[in-house]
């Protein structure tokens, strides 16, 4: 019995080691591979979501998409879509019992197209439903006088909000990036993109830009004011225009517009966020960061999409905790509100303008995995029968109505209030109280179901999600398939990984930039650490990766970039430090680099680092809690920066 368990406890440290070197192996002979931390997500009380669940949101999404465009509709007392005939086009309201129902010209595109969209992205062709071409009648929304799409069949673009303008063009232009042979959309979409360079060489202003308008006047060519609120986050959704315009025709000028407005953004004093124009600057900023030479600070464009630090609409950000018996973590919406407000089309739409980041830029994988784990699980409670139903806003209505019973499986509430009417949460929106509509089911929040339901899917390790990096992505750019998957668990996971088509490809890590599995046919198994993330790339079996630059390339499609990450050794955020101590600094990276230049900065006083260390004495300081930020170059002209708190005694 006691040989058995030496045996057993010699096979057990057998089994660490091998573990271990597993490890090691996978990152590099021990190179240290450090991620960058996403504060909000950081400070989730757990990595696996409190009474997780998996949600299958592309069913979801084409049970809505049936709902909503299928011949037979349950629907006759709350019809759900209508025949434009003045436009020729197609109605859905905004939500369920919304007045506005088969009004001509009152429908919106942020509706109406993102239903096709969403639709198209679990699947569905809706060039051709029943017969219909639901792609090509959304060209109604293009006023040819002013030459852009707009949120609504026969309007103008006088008096309309920033995001009104931009979302809308951004989701036509991804109908046409999945509907190319839709050429009448193309052609539509190439000048909107247009008429946007020359709004942006307007607010541009001969390089003293300014896009801190409420909307801008196409036929006037002018951007204006309405005195209430401005949306400065409207120079991302321009520039995600113009580097799709710069994909489609090469036109130089559509990328210094991009860099531009980028530029913009990058040097805004504080957070420029207003809707949900601002969480696509992340991803797009690190995409031309990689192929375009610039510095854009990832970590500052993240906060502001998460922090709820916004300057024209404070508060508005990702949400963290409990409200009563539900996790609210990766929710977005507003944090302030009421005490917090979220959303379900913010979240669906975060997702999908997020997610893309960890293809160009993998040290975000380990937080966006989790977010994404996170948001994922928590977004049900949005759908009334995860919810106790005495929380909820119509919760009598629901319950003797055959048809909102119908309804309510597949839309969404608009919102979840953090408290109301004594309840904590409140499940339900803004329609009821400011009387737009009957209920509160959302048909343009259940119209972006469809983005959730691309980008995930289930592993055989509950929890350990595989989320497509490439599915929400606007570009033109091809691309090898490309997966994160987070292991939030505190041990090590095999996961089963299938592969995306029936030939042999090599299975390439981008965090460590290594080849982990060769000749995968089917399916492999990948070991994933403990609260650790892979993002991997379906590689053809034994083609060639070559480096350029700072980018690794194979078959001479972009692969993965190298990056490098300053972290403190042995210092913990909040920690508390007396008398002398020092401050010594590692560099993560996957490939070659040192650092070559450090300073320290402690209450704006800038210290410089000898051997990547620093000596400082607390006695020379007020006491108090501070904050220290590193700032380093690399041998190879990267720069990084991280911060942490420091109570000074």
């Amino acid at each position: 019995m006691k040989k058995r368990t030496i045996l057993g406890l010699w096979v057990a440290i057998i089994l660490i080691m091998a573990t271990s070197c597993l490890i090691k192996i996978r990152r590099k002979d021990c190179v240290n591979v450090f991620y960058k931390r996403i504060a909000r997500t950081s400070s989730y009380a757990q990595s696996m979501p409190e009474n997780y669940k998996y949600v299958d949101y592309a069913s979801l999404a084409r049970e809505f998409d049936v709902l909503i465009f299928g011949l037979t509709s349950p629907t006759k007392s709350l019809p759900l879509l209508w025949a434009d005939q003045t436009y020729h086009t197609f109605g859905i309201p905004a939500y369920v019992g919304d007045r506005r129902t088969g009004q001509d010209g009152e429908q919106e595109a942020v509706t109406t197209a993102a239903a096709v969209y969403s639709a198209t992205l679990v699947g569905n062709d809706k060039t051709d439903q029943q017969g219909i071409n639901y792609v090509r009648m959304l060209n109604a929304y293009f006023n040819p006088a002013e030459g852009v799409f707009l949120n609504n069949p026969g309007r103008r673009s006088v008096d309309t909000s920033m995001w009104y303008l931009l979302y809308p063009a951004l989701l036509f232009t991804h109908l046409s990036q999945q509907y190319p042979e839709e050429t009448q959309l193309r052609q539509n979409v190439v000048k909107t993109i247009e008429s946007w360079y020359k709004a942006y060489e307007v607010m541009y202003n001969n390089g003293e830009p300014d896009f801190s308008y409420t909307g801008f006047n196409f036929l006037t060519n002018q951007p204006y004011k309405n005195g209430i609120w401005t949306e400065p986050d409207s120079a991302v959704g321009i520039a995600l225009l113009m580097y799709f315009g710069y994909e489609l025709t090469g036109a130089d000028k559509y990328l210094s517009a991009t860099i531009n407005l980028l530029d913009y953004i990058d040097q805004f004093f504080g957070s420029p966020l207003y809707e949900v124009l601002m969480y696509y600057a992340p991803a797009l900023m690190a995409k031309v960061n990689a192929f375009h030479g610039t510095a854009y600070d990832l970590d500052k464009a993240i906060s502001r999409v998460f922090d709820g630090n916004s300057i024209p609409r404070g508060g508005w950000g990702s949400l963290v905790g409990k409200w009563g018996d539900y996790e609210m973590n990766g929710l977005f919406g507003s944090i302030t509100d009421g005490g917090g407000y979220a959303f379900a089309m913010n979240t669906f739409a975060a997702a999908g303008a997020l997610a893309p980041l960890a293809q160009y830029d993998p040290r975000y994988a380990r937080d966006l995995g989790k977010w994404l784990l996170h948001a994922s699980s928590n977004a049900r409670y949005f759908y009334s029968p995860e919810t106790k139903l005495e929380n909820q806003s119509l919760s009598r209505l629901a319950e003797s109505n055959e048809e909102l019973q119908a309804i309510i499986k597949v839309v969404p509430y608009e919102g979840i209030r953090k408290q109301s009417g004594g309840k904590e949460p409140w499940f339900g929106g803004d329609p009821t109280v400011y009387g737009w509509a009957t209920t509160d089911f959302s048909l343009y929040s259940g119209a972006h179901a469809g983005i959730f339901g691309a980008l995930f899917e289930p592993t055989n390790q509950e929890g350990i999600l595989k989320t497509d990096l490439l599915a929400t992505q606007l570009t033109l750019a091809k691309a090898y398939p490309t997966y994160l998957l987070y292991n939030p668990y505190p041990t090590a996971k095999e996961v089963i990984y299938r592969v995306k088509g029936t030939e042999p490809v090599d299975l390439y890590d981008t965090v460590t930039n290594t080849v982990v599995q060769r000749g995968v046919q089917n399916e492999a198994k990948l070991l994933i650490p403990a609260d650790e993330a892979v993002v991997i790339v379906e590689l053809p079996a034994n083609t060639e990766i070559t480096q350029r630059g700072l980018n690794n390339y194979a078959g001479g499609l972009y692969l993965s970039s190298n990056r490098s990450t300053v972290s403190f050794k042995d210092l913990k955020n909040f920690a508390t430090v007396k008398g002398r101590f020092t401050v010594e600094l590692v560099l993560g990276s996957n490939f070659g680099d040192a650092i070559a230049e450090a300073s320290l900065t402690v209450d704006d006083e800038v210290f410089p680092f000898k051997d990547n260390k620093v000596r400082l004495d607390t006695r020379n300081f007020t006491r108090g809690s501070k904050k220290v930020t590193a700032k380093v170059i690399t041998t190879h002209g990267l720069s990084d920066e991280a911060s942490l708190r420091l109570n000074f005694e």
